[in-house]
């Protein structure tokens, strides 16, 4: 118990003293200002650095090699045009099922009755289509 109160003791009394020093202000206070700023600039990209160290980047996939395309037999007449990414709707799929007879939430009897729920979500798709120019 004696040591605790020791620690207390002591840390209590630097504290104080730390507290009622007053601070010396030596010199203009705007004489060292950029060194700080520099200072500040290096302590952040240091730290930046440090924090960033392990974070492995993926490298880019490799281009696809592209082989020459060989030549046409002869005869033969190649067609102009390109390929377009067009997008389509795809309707959405319901079906049919029974709703038995049930209370609702007020109270009410409501008779059984069919009613149609979505089976699968309508959606877009990207499909590739060949657009010849005349």
């Amino acid at each position: 118990m004696k040591k605790t109160k020791l620690i207390i003791l002591i840390l209590v009394s630097v504290f104080t003293i730390t507290i009622l020093t007053p601070t010396a202000y030596a010199g203009n206070t705007q004489k060292h200002r950029w060194e700080g700023v520099a200072i500040g600039i290096g302590v952040a990209l240091l730290g930046s650095a440090f924090i960033n160290q392990n974070r492995h980047y993926s490298r880019p996939a490799p281009e696809p090699v592209y082989k020459r395309r060989p030549a046409p037999a002869p005869g033969y007449r190649y067609h102009r045009g390109h390929w377009e990414v067009r997008k389509e709707w795809i309707p959405p799929v319901y079906k049919k099922i029974w709703n038995p007879g049930h209370y609702d939430k007020k109270g009410r009897w409501v008779e059984g009755h069919w009613i149609e729920i979505v089976n699968q979500a309508g959606c877009w798709e990207e499909t590739r289509v060949w657009v010849t120019r005349r």
